[in-house]
């Protein structure tokens, strides 16, 4: 397998270098369950585990290799697997807030270049939630591409390429129909090889029947959709990177209920450019468009120029991020607390030890 075809370039070459690894394969991660993990090398697919040293070393569960990531290994001999004692530094990382309460990181993918944002012309369509995407994406400088999927059951999809128009009006989407192969060769063009590819949206959009198109044949497992509401089962339930013969590769994830932001204050800012354009416009710098005297953003809106419903969704989620940097940075303090009083404790047990000796 050559490593260029699997997106080995010469930015990664120069983070290799620095690592000063000697004796060591490299390869990137196509599939992980627990601590076990497939490895596409030079030399074909291998199994690998984490070393023991990797796994005690790291704190931060962001810091485990994820599907897309390069990775160091090494065989102590040919009777013990290989194991990954270190990761390669990621160029960038698609990233969500893990569901629940906890303020952790969760990497989706790694190394991108293209994200394919799956959504379909049904009760699935939610421009609020496609901004949120973009916003993500736009964080680690990858190409958002909306494909808008089931065409061929929808008679007025344009509404929905209208809706997307007026939302998110630099973001290219494409509109087919995976099932029907309708307009399939405008996302073809995308896949080069080299590019690292990562396909994200709810269940039943449509994800594995595109990569089965793309393909040629039945790969993933297709599953059935809800008539009542129009969505799917969690038929992919782990997230793994497929080699396209032709070149370029595709990740393909489980379906994403709920996206909660990480780190997307650059995201954001890119996604809304035109309202953070009009906010410089403002009288006041602290503005916050509601109902302030020389508000550009509520004269934009007041001429038809912008929806109400854009500036809201902007809102949101700067208020989420907020949020969230409050969470992060109370975590982070609450964590380092309870380091140091682990140390307080030992080193008072030390010499308690000492003391009694």
């Amino acid at each position: 397998m050559d490593l260029n075809k699997l997106g080995w370039n010469e930015t990664l070459e120069k983070k290799f270098k620095e690592l000063d690894c000697k004796d060591i394969i490299k390869g990137r991660v196509i599939f992980h369950s627990g601590k076990q993990y497939k490895i596409m090398t030079s030399n074909g697919e291998i199994t690998a585990n984490l070393s023991n040293y990797y796994i005690n070393s790291t704190e931060i569960k962001s810091n485990l290799p994820a599907v897309g990531d390069w990775v160091c290994l090494k065989q102590v001999d040919e009777f013990h697997p290989y194991q990954i004692i270190k990761l390669i530094p990621r160029i960038n990382k698609l990233s969500r807030k893990v569901s629940g309460e906890k303020s952790e990181e969760q990497v989706i993918a790694s190394n991108i270049d293209i994200v394919f944002i799956v959504t379909s012309a049904d009760q699935d369509f939610n421009i609020r939630r496609l901004e949120r995407y973009c916003a993500s994406i736009n964080e680690i400088s990858a190409q958002p591409i909306i494909i808008l999927n089931k065409i061929d059951i929808c008679n007025d999809y344009k509404q929905y390429l209208l809706d997307i128009e007026e939302n998110l009006p630099n973001i290219t989407t494409l509109s087919i129909s995976a099932k029907t192969s309708e307009n399939i060769d405008e996302v073809i063009q995308y896949i080069k090889p080299g590019n690292t590819i990562v396909l994200v949206g709810s269940s039943g959009v449509g994800k594995s029947t595109l990569i089965n198109n793309i393909l040629g044949y039945n790969r993933q497992t297709v599953g059935e959709i809800r008539e009542k509401d129009g969505k799917g089962k969690h038929v992919t339930t782990s997230r793994e990177l497929i080699v396209i013969p032709n070149g370029g590769m595709l990740i393909d994830n489980p379906g994403i209920r709920e996206l909660q932001l990480w780190s997307s204050e650059i995201g954001i800012s890119k996604t809304f450019e035109d309202i953070e354009e009009l906010s410089r416009q403002c009288r006041f710098s602290d503005c916050t468009h509601n109902a302030e005297p020389g508000c550009a953003v509520k004269k934009t809106i007041e001429m038809g120029q912008l929806s109400q419903e854009r500036v809201d969704g902007y809102k949101k989620l700067l208020r989420e991020q907020d949020y969230l940097n409050t969470r992060k940075n109370t975590y982070e303090k609450r964590k380092k607390d309870r380091k140091l009083s682990k140390i307080y404790r030992q080193g008072k047990s030390i010499r308690k030890y000492k003391g009694n000796d």
